[in-house]
């Protein structure tokens, strides 16, 4: 088994230090059954959210000190890019009433680093992940919608308004959909309107991107956010979305998020809401 740790620390003393006492770890009985770990280093919090972006990493041992970031916004930051990741403070002493708050904030833990050695490292890290292993769990379940297993409109709120201000806060685009079944409407049973909306649920699992959220915001209608990235671009994004629409039973209208005028998720969802349209016309939606 391998845990991938990101080392967000910019003192190179202690990046040094932390990669002995993790190796240590590796072979110690505090880390039984836990077999290998790979360690990503990152000097600044722009490195950090970079790895955080593109790695699965499993726990971020955080440094409160980075040259970018410092105190409450360098864990804040670490939460809003990557909330499913768990996060360990590394403070000096003076911190620890700083660390103690980000704690009810959903910091995991925190080690005060002139006291770090591979037990207490090790039981803080172990924790950390079963801990957020668990509340993940308690909020998918009251994240999830209990007909079709996507998201509901609460879970997409949260984080399709995350990734709007990563949006506004990097300079890229971002597309918000509405999209309903026609079936819906002319379905004569609850039973059959059931089962369009699961039909529905599952083609737009087909064509969403790994990184794209899609949940069930109303009784008869999905939202759908997809973030630009530098592979594709939100022209791209909607073509994919809507040339999959024209060929099933799906209208839907769009929204695109201008980080250089920036407004509200609640904006982004009324305008995409007043522009759902037949399949046939959708491509233009946007």
């Amino acid at each position: 088994m391998t845990i991938r740790v990101l080392l967000a620390e910019s003192d190179t003393e202690d990046v040094l230090f932390l990669r002995d006492v993790l190796e240590e770890m590796e072979s110690s009985e505090f880390w039984s059954g836990w077999l290998h770990l790979d360690v990503f280093d990152a000097p600044t919090w722009a490195f950090s959210e970079a790895i955080l972006a593109t790695e699965p990493i499993d726990v971020v041992l955080l440094d409160l000190k980075l040259p970018d970031a410092e105190g409450a916004e360098c864990f804040r930051l670490a939460h809003m890019v990557a909330p499913h990741v768990p996060v360990v403070l590394l403070v000096e002493e003076a911190n620890v009433d700083l660390a103690a708050r980000l704690i009810r904030e959903g910091a995991q833990d925190f080690l005060i680093k002139k006291h770090i050695d591979c037990e207490p490292l090790a039981h803080a890290m172990r924790n950390a992940i079963e801990r957020h292993r668990l509340l993940s769990a308690a909020r998918a379940a009251a994240m999830t919608d209990s007909l079709t297993g996507l998201l509901n409109r609460a879970a997409f709120q949260m984080f399709a308004d995350r990734d709007r201000r990563i949006a506004e806060r990097t300079g890229r685009r971002m597309a918000v959909m509405v999209v309903e079944p026609r079936e819906y409407s002319a379905a004569r049973s609850e039973q059959h309107k059931d089962l369009a909306l699961v039909e529905a649920a599952d083609q737009l699992r087909t064509f969403s991107g790994p990184t794209d959220l899609v949940a069930r915001i109303g009784e008869d209608r999905f939202g759908i956010a997809v973030l630009e990235t530098d592979a594709e671009s939100i022209e791209k994004a909607c073509v994919r979305y809507c040339s999959a629409f024209g060929s099933r039973a799906l209208r839907a209208g769009s929204a695109v998020f201008n980080p250089y005028q920036p407004v509200s998720l609640d904006a982004l969802l009324e305008l995409a809401e007043s522009n759902v349209v037949a399949p046939a016309v959708a491509a233009g939606a946007y």
